[in-house]
């Protein structure tokens, strides 16, 4: 189905459809949500993923309901939390948290995704986002983050390599930019200037042009130093667990 047509679908519908033995039935519309449960909408591309979210989920439907799933261009469907999957789009996803926060019909949004810099991070919060869920949360994990986030609570899972730091984030006197944040993380890991550029985008002329900037804001003048400085920072290293994690 072309990403141009926006539709969705819900958990209601499908279960009828089931019922019914039949195939193909979306049941276009959404579920009337529970006051007394978290109500979540999935914003994803992907009808897989959706469903296996919804299969993941159903074990804890006293706590939360799916009443509606959102594939293409987005529709409003009041709800206390959207679930906003960063997979497939450019930005880390940011730009689609902007476009679901934009609706202005969610109470909260959540930016759900393998991995984030610590950058995006910040863009994320920065465009609406209430929390960044991780992908490799299992279901209670994420189901208390959801929760959370859901009481008000701000929450950051841990990831791997990129984790965003609040309190670094506050009292930096760098002056880094967003992007020369996450150019900073990715030199933090080895990576070299022909794989920054894919990852971000950018024409390796200009990761070189940011890296030289970096350099210069930082007082340094090598690769090893810079990664010393991520360290030191909180961008990388053991110094960058977050604050507020999950």
């Amino acid at each position: 189905m072309s990403r141009a047509v926006s539709w969705f679908v819900t958990l209601e519908g499908m279960a009828t459809s089931s019922a019914k033995g039949t195939s193909g039935d979306t049941s276009l519309g959404t579920k009337k949500p529970d006051s007394d449960r978290i109500s979540l909408v999935v914003i994803n591309d992907a009808q897989l993923v959706v469903d296996g979210l919804a299969a993941m989920l159903s074990p804890y439907d006293r706590r939360l309901e799916i009443v509606g799933c959102e594939i293409g261009v987005l529709q409003p469907i009041p709800a206390t939390v959207a679930l906003v999957d960063a997979f497939g789009h450019p930005n880390a996803g940011v730009d689609r948290v902007a476009e679901a926060h934009a609706l202005d019909c969610f109470e909260h949004v959540v930016l759900f995704t393998w991995k984030l810099t610590p950058a995006m991070a910040v863009e994320a919060v920065e465009k609406g986002a209430s929390g960044v869920l991780s992908k490799s949360a299992n279901a209670p994990e994420l189901v208390d983050g959801l929760t959370r986030v859901a009481k008000g609570e701000r929450v950051i899972h841990d990831f791997p390599v990129h984790v965003w730091s609040p309190t670094w984030a506050e009292t930096s006197d760098t002056n880094l930019t967003a992007r020369e944040i996450e150019l900073l993380g990715f030199v933090a890991i080895g990576l070299s200037n022909a794989e920054i550029s894919q990852e971000m985008y950018l024409a390796e002329s200009s990761v070189k042009t940011y890296l030289k900037r970096v350099y210069r804001k930082l007082g340094i003048s090598s690769r090893a130093q810079a990664v010393m400085r991520a360290v030191e920072l909180g961008i990388a290293g053991p110094g960058a667990s977050g604050s507020q994690s999950a």
